[in-house]
């Protein structure tokens, strides 16, 4: 089986200039714009577990909480043209 070619992206932590809900959305604004329909990044809130952000895998309700602040994304779909998921 073939690797796939793949991006991280990573998000930066929250502070005085910016919350974890203005990143989220301007990440997911990116995405969106490459393909991605729904929201891949979202705030975690009431940071259970410590962490910052969840990464949404789709809109079947599953997620990940992001220790590391990132993702792997698959690039060879984000370089589709004209084409959502």
């Amino acid at each position: 089986m073939k690797k796939t070619m793949d991006v991280w992206i990573e998000l930066q932590k929250p502070d005085e200039q910016y919350t974890a809900e203005e990143i989220c959305d301007n990440a997911n604004k990116m995405l969106n714009k490459l393909g991605i329909s729904h929201k891949a990044f979202i705030p975690n809130k009431g940071r259970k577990y410590g962490v910052d952000y969840i990464h949404q895998q789709g809109n079947d309700g599953s997620f990940t909480y992001m220790e590391d602040n990132g993702h792997w994304f698959n690039l060879e779909y984000l370089a589709k043209e004209n084409e959502k998921c």
